[in-house]
């Protein structure tokens, strides 16, 4: 291989563009929530009193505290990915 054959590959290879870091990191999160729901509902599936369990205030912690713990974690998740961080 002559060097203008090396320099131009190694032109063509710093050219191409891979997915940006965040675009991956939301891509992979939303695929994680949408798995987990569907093996959540077909492991356990529909609540029968799900009408009267949605106004008491255990029904809405769950919720409240599953997405803080999630969101914290993934912005720790995400700054550790980053290397020199």
């Amino acid at each position: 291989m002559r060097t203008d054959d090396l320099i131009k590959a190694l032109d063509a290879d710093a050219r191409s563009t891979a997915m940006p870091l965040g675009s991956a990191w939301w891509i992979g999160a939303g695929a994680a929530t949408l798995i987990a729901a569907v093996v959540f509902w077909l492991a356990i599936g529909p609540r029968t009193d799900i009408a009267t369990a949605m106004y008491t205030t255990r029904f809405v912690a769950k919720f409240v505290f599953t997405m803080a713990l999630a969101v914290s974690a993934f912005a720790l998740i995400r700054a550790l990915s980053t290397p020199g961080a």
